[in-house]
């Protein structure tokens, strides 16, 4: 598969000279550094100590030239800098398993031979934010540039995944369980099945696939205390979304969940944290990661299941987990929807005034807020008749109408189909409106 959406990482790899990528497994690090510069890569696993280490990066050098004996890492790197070699140490933060004192080795080496091109790479992301951000590493301010390598966003997606044939509900639906992960896109190239067969297969049939992947990743992120984390991010992947919420669930004090939702959110940059569309009200928390959300909702919540061989495909509560992703990316996408210069989006929780207790509450999936003007979004993962369109857009109205807003009021409803669409009195878009405008 080609490269998509990666020029800027590209133009930064070949005209810096010291450079670190830190993103997440499946992220396409390697490959990117790989195919954009043909360095020689010193990959460091956990698992080998540092004579085996050094016999790997031997081989891979000898592929390419003649080299003299050499016994450590750090003469291996500094023998590559006085050649000018580019330099690509694959996951870095490994070496702390393997060889702390390597950091120290590595800062001396950069100190000396300053015009070396080193590149490095790590998963982990606070542990490798640590070893070149934190001002107490050996390594701080030794790096001209620090690439924070993110998922591609859907509309990159969306092209790969029309590129290799699917649909675009195909495209929706695998941005909502995968993410922007290139690794699962080239995975699937290779199976060339079905999206639902796909997803199935890696999650849901045996060998599990994506059980022992995820959480191997997760655990060595998280470290010893993942346990505790593995809760609170199971209690947000059902929809626990506030402090209180989430303390309920896991039956314990608030007070003692706040460094870790604080971790989550800073450290790991495994949580979102927003308040409602005009940043009032409680914060709430978010899964940021979709491949992380569906894990904790399907697999690890369901795990008894998954160690007794009983763990099944639900089809409607994979449709109810679709739809909540549905709009979230319908959100990110709203300027395509309204007529106005969209300044910012969220959601919003109101009450209605003059109504019983209980039926007082309501959620707008989306709203969209502009100088002049404000879009209420009412998003449905169905197919529509214009009946039921009509009744969500009154719905709708109706708490659009409980929001104390001066500016002009827009309703939009987005759904998979709607029939009889042109003949309602609101904004109506479908999946075909919707790719048109994403590719537009």
């Amino acid at each position: 598969m080609r490269f998509y959406d990666r020029e800027k990482e590209i133009w930064l790899l070949e005209k810096g000279r010291r450079i670190v990528i830190i993103g997440r497994r499946r992220v396409g690090k390697t490959r990117l550094v790989e195919e954009a510069l043909n360095p020689i890569t010193l990959f460091i696993p956990a698992e080998k100590n540092e004579a085996l280490i050094c016999r790997d990066w031997l081989e891979e050098i000898r592929e390419r030239r003649y080299i003299p004996t050499l016994n450590s890492m750090r003469e291996i790197v500094e023998f590559l800098m006085r050649e000018n070699k580019v330099i690509f140490i694959d996951e870095l933060q490994n070496v702390l398993k393997v060889n702390s004192s390597f950091i120290y080795d590595l800062q001396r080496l950069l100190d000396k031979y300053r015009d070396s091109k080193v590149i490095v790479t790590g998963s982990l992301i606070s542990m490798s934010k640590k070893l070149v951000e934190d001002y107490k590493s050996p390594l701080y301010g030794r790096f001209d540039y620090v690439i924070k390598l993110k998922e591609l966003d859907f509309r990159t997606t969306a092209e790969i995944t029309r590129d290799l044939g699917y649909s675009f509900e195909d495209a929706i639906t695998l941005w909502s369980v995968f993410g922007g992960l290139p690794k699962y896109y080239e995975t699937l190239e290779r199976f060339g099945v079905p999206v639902l067969e796909f997803i199935e297969t890696m999650f849901f049939e045996e060998p599990y696939p994506m059980f022992s992947e995820v959480i191997m990743m997760l655990k060595e992120e998280l470290g010893k205390e993942y346990k505790t984390y593995f809760s609170i991010l199971q209690a947000i992947s059902e929809g626990k979304n506030t402090l209180g919420e989430i303390s309920s669930y896991l039956s314990t004090k608030s007070t003692s969940l706040t460094k870790y939702l604080s971790a989550l959110e800073r450290e790991y940059e495994l949580v979102v944290k927003r308040k409602d569309v005009f940043d009032r009200g409680k914060n709430r928390y978010y899964i940021g990661q979709n491949l992380i959300d569906f894990w904790f909702r399907f697999i690890w919540r369901n795990y008894a299941k998954l160690d007794r061989g009983e763990l099944r495909f639900d089809k409607n509560e994979f449709n109810s987990y679709i739809g909540r992703k549905f709009e979230v990316l319908v959100e990110s996408l709203a300027q395509n929807f309204v007529p106005f210069n969209v300044i910012k989006t969220g959601k919003l929780w109101g009450k209605f005034k003059g109504k019983e207790k209980g039926k007082d509450s309501f959620e707008i999936d989306a709203v969209a807020l502009g100088k002049e003007d404000i879009a209420f979004f009412e998003v449905k993962w169905e197919d529509l008749s214009f009946g039921e369109a009509r009744k969500e857009l009154e719905k709708l109205d109706e708490k659009a109408s409980a929001v104390e807003d001066g500016r002009k009021r827009h309703l939009v409803l987005v759904a998979k189909s709607i029939k009889g669409k042109e003949k309602l009195d609101a904004l109506v878009y479908d999946l075909g409106d919707i790719e048109a405008r994403v590719f537009e």
